[in-house]
């Protein structure tokens, strides 16, 4: 299991400049909960994720409008980055003894690079798929391996207990005087 197998192909950027409002926008446009914030020299410069946006939102540092600051303000500048080739094991170890919730998956030829994020998610949606037998991500895309609406209620509906499995329970009525 390495690394490949489990992460989000792709990546949505933004720079430094971008004001959180676009950034919010761009977020809730995409469906994500992070974009990876690219400099003009290397590349990678951070990252900013949903936390960080909750944060600035509540601490309107400087006095500042939380909506007309820039993500260079509010990002998280250190970013830890994984190769594709990493074992699974590896990439959670890092994410658990670090605290976070995400890594950038890197070219390994070119660290600055970006390729893809995998996220703790990622990694607990692609075990299900193994403990399920289903195929793994190597062979199916991750965003085709999304379940759909239609899918997840399919799902949902073979959980609910039916009458013939349901407990029957009785109520104790307490008569006041």
């Amino acid at each position: 299991m390495t690394v490949r197998d489990a992460m989000h192909v792709g990546v949505v950027s933004c720079d430094p400049s971008t004001t959180v409002l676009e950034a919010v926008r761009l977020m809730n446009e995409k469906r994500l909960r992070s974009l990876v914030v690219l400099d003009f020299d290397c590349g990678l410069a951070g990252i900013v994720s949903e936390m960080d946006i909750v944060a600035a939102r509540l601490v309107h540092e400087g006095g500042k409008p939380w909506d007309q600051m820039t993500v260079g303000e509010i990002m998280t500048n250190r970013v830890l980055t994984v190769t594709p080739d990493m074992s699974l094991q590896d990439a959670a170890r890092i994410l658990v003894n670090h605290r976070i919730h995400r890594v950038v998956v890197s070219d390994p030829d070119d660290l600055c690079k970006p390729i893809g994020i995998l996220s703790l998610g990622d990694i607990m949606r692609y075990l299900e798929r193994l403990e399920r037998g289903e195929e793994t991500a190597a062979e199916t895309a991750p965003s085709e391996a999304k379940p759909t609406k239609r899918a997840k209620r399919a799902r949902r509906a073979t959980r609910r207990p039916t009458a013939s499995t349901r407990k029957k329970t009785t109520r104790k009525r307490t008569v006041r005087a």
